[in-house]
């Protein structure tokens, strides 16, 4: 079954459930809910502080490989390899075989906004985190009548790794926010001088969260893998020497401004 396809058939399934009208063919008029939104995928996300002399520099990791979309269509990406270092500190992230997909689709009193990215190796932060297979969906739905916007969320990912241990057992289907403690050490670059930093944090696998709710301008974000870390150690001539790591790998955002407020934003 196409892209297509899937999508009328997940839609007539809400339809029928709500008990209101859909028809799934190709005519360009969306749920009248629905005044414009926007679908974007990327492979990479975060952003890295480093803190020298008191001083706290950070700079984001954009969003990596991005596929998006704003109108009816949709936009595909796909690279051999990221990867990424900032602040003297060397593979932040890197990833292997990326793809990612934003699809916005418009049916008969209907609008399906879908945001797909995936990679098929990963490394965060210098090896303290990696894995294989790592996938993640966001689908986001909104049918004529309704004021509720409906979203489902998912993740797989596997041969999780920390610090080179065993791999880690990973539930499936994968919880919301299943997190996995992380730590170790990183070797930052800072005025020529390799440290070491002590670090601590978690990865987390599957969160989905949703703004806006009760506003006509919702956004509802999924991040498959997200690694916090953070540590410090004090050296001479530059004092309390910190970094912070937030990297997010195969995240996807859907935003959607509607005619009306929207009362709910459901996400399974």
């Amino acid at each position: 079954m196409n892209q297509r396809n899937l999508r009328s058939a997940r839609l007539s399934a809400v339809a029928c459930a709500l008990g209101l009208a859909f028809a799934a063919n190709n005519a360009a008029a969306q749920s009248s809910e629905v005044a414009n939104a926007a679908v974007k995928a990327c492979a990479v996300s975060g952003s890295v502080t480093v803190t020298v002399l008191g001083l706290n520099t950070t700079l984001p990791l954009p969003c990596t490989g991005q596929a998006q979309q704003t109108v009816a269509g949709s936009d595909e990406n796909s690279a051999l390899g990221v990867d990424l270092g900032l602040l003297g500190l060397v593979n932040v992230i890197k990833l292997d075989a990326v793809h990612q997909r934003a699809d916005y689709t418009h049916l008969t009193g209907a609008t399906a906004l879908d945001g797909f990215s995936e990679a098929a190796g990963l490394s965060l932060v210098q090896n303290l985190v990696t894995a294989q297979g790592l996938r993640g969906s966001l689908a986001c739905d909104s049918l004529s009548g309704d004021t509720r916007l409906r979203c489902q969320a998912s993740s797989t990912i596997a041969d999780v790794r920390v610090a080179g241990g065993n791999v880690i057992t990973i539930p499936s289907p994968i919880p919301r926010d299943f997190t996995v403690p992380v730590g170790g050490s990183l070797r930052l670059t800072v005025l020529g001088l390799p440290i070491e930093v002590p670090v601590g944090g978690a990865l987390t696998l599957n969160h989905a969260v949703a703004i806006g709710a009760g506003t006509r301008n919702v956004t509802v974000q999924h991040q498959p893998a997200a690694l916090t870390l953070g540590g410090s150690v004090s050296v001479g001539g530059l004092g309390l020497v910190g970094v912070r790591v937030e990297a997010v790998a195969s995240p996807s955002t859907i935003t959607v401004n509607a005619n009306r407020p929207v009362t709910a934003v459901t996400i399974d």
